[in-house]
């Protein structure tokens, strides 16, 4: 029997309506890891991808959001939604709208307490929001931008303003070209430099701060998860490690003007965050993660995460969703209880130390995997979008 401990801060219950393969579903939850197990293709990922979606973007699948709801249910004004409620009784609910006064006859909206809100961001108030998929696990063999996109999504679940900074520095980058290509007006490149040169020293200094924090985790970890040491690679990176922020941003705005009929003949800017990389190597073996096993990769993204972890519950009393989906695949026994025991741990906030609290969500093909959660988590076994419990 689960330990019926006091309610922390959570997720009581989810639903889901015209949600991919779910018409509709209603989840009671209790304070526990949530095991979802059964085939694949029964809807055990749909339902994590229905929590991601409180979190900045489109969710771990990155989908269109039209593409979500169930085709046959087209004619519905709500082509789909999903819903929290917290143990503290908040509700926050998510959700696609027919609209004729939007230009593409949909329309996104948000509400907390059944009162709406702009964007997402207001989630996250309340929630942080990670995740790790079966595409992650090639993350250290990805393209940079791959790694970037990642390391990014920690940083937002520290700083909400983070996501906008990227954003807007996205648009800049984009805007300069356009002018140089243009031969535009000087004055406006110049504005465009200073934002990008103000955003982008921002924006490192972010994943400085994130490589530190990751690091010095480590000293919460169980001792079978390997050491590591993480940082960002990149022009940008080495001047953050070594200098004031206005006088970096000086020297990003010299090397954007220097580089100005470059970038233009090429079509790409030369330096800033957006040419960084995350790059992280396994102390013991002294290297760098790309050049370890298919396992040693998996289990440094999850020490990786876990470090993360441990230093926000300690220092953010804001609620983390943990969303793991097929991530115990390539995990051999020893590694799977010591992953179960730190979740458990996090979820039963047993460091008096800790002010946040976490809720685990993991799914696998073979429940058989998860024994070592028997007693400990809430199981449910997913067949065609139908959930048993047990």
């Amino acid at each position: 029997m689960v330990n019926e401990r006091s309610m922390q801060d959570g997720i009581h219950s989810l639903s889901l309506f015209h949600f991919r393969n779910y018409e509709e579903l209603s989840l009671s939850l209790i304070p526990a890891p949530v095991v979802l197990t059964g085939p694949n293709g029964a809807g055990k990922t749909n339902i994590l991808e229905a929590i991601s979606l409180f979190s900045p973007g489109r969710g771990l699948r990155s989908a269109k959001l039209s593409e979500i709801s169930n085709a046959s249910l087209k004619s519905s004004p709500l082509l789909w939604a999903t819903s929290l409620i917290l143990n503290n009784e908040v509700q926050l609910s998510t959700g696609l709208e027919l609209s004729l006064a939007h230009q593409s006859g949909e329309k996104r909206v948000h509400k907390i307490q059944h009162e709406s809100v702009k964007g997402q961001n207001s989630f996250s108030e309340w929630l942080n929001i990670i995740w790790l998929t079966p595409e992650t696990d090639r993350i250290f063999l990805e393209s940079p931008s791959i790694r970037r996109k990642f390391i990014d999504r920690l940083v937002y679940a520290e700083d909400p303003l983070h996501s906008e900074r990227l954003n807007r520095y996205e648009y800049a980058l984009r805007e300069r070209l356009q002018i140089l290509r243009q031969g535009g007006d000087p004055l406006w490149l110049r504005s465009l430099e200073e934002q990008l040169s103000s955003l982008g020293v921002a924006i490192a200094i972010a994943r400085k701060n994130l490589m530190q924090r990751l690091n010095e985790g480590q000293e919460y970890q169980h001792d079978l998860f390997p050491r590591f040491k993480s940082q960002m690679i990149g022009e940008i990176d080495e001047w953050v490690s070594n200098g004031y922020a206005v006088d970096i941003e000086a020297r990003l705005m010299e090397e954007f003007q220097k580089n100005r009929i470059l970038d233009k003949e090429s079509g790409t800017t030369r330096i800033g965050p957006h040419r960084s990389d995350w790059n992280v190597v396994h102390n013991t073996k002294g290297m760098i993660a790309s050049r370890c096993s298919t396992g040693e990769q998996k289990i440094l993204l999850i020490a990786s995460i876990f470090s993360f972890i441990q230093q926000k519950v300690r220092n953010d009393d804001r609620l983390i969703v943990l969303l793991l989906d097929d991530v115990i695949a390539h995990l051999d026994f020893h590694h799977r209880v010591v992953l179960f025991d730190q979740i458990c741990a996090l979820q039963n906030n047993h460091q008096k130390e800790c002010k946040g609290s976490v809720n685990t969500w993991l799914t696998g093909t073979d429940p058989l995997l998860f024994e070592t959660l028997i007693g400990q988590g809430q199981f449910f076994s997913v067949d065609n979008a139908i959930l048993t419990p047990g």
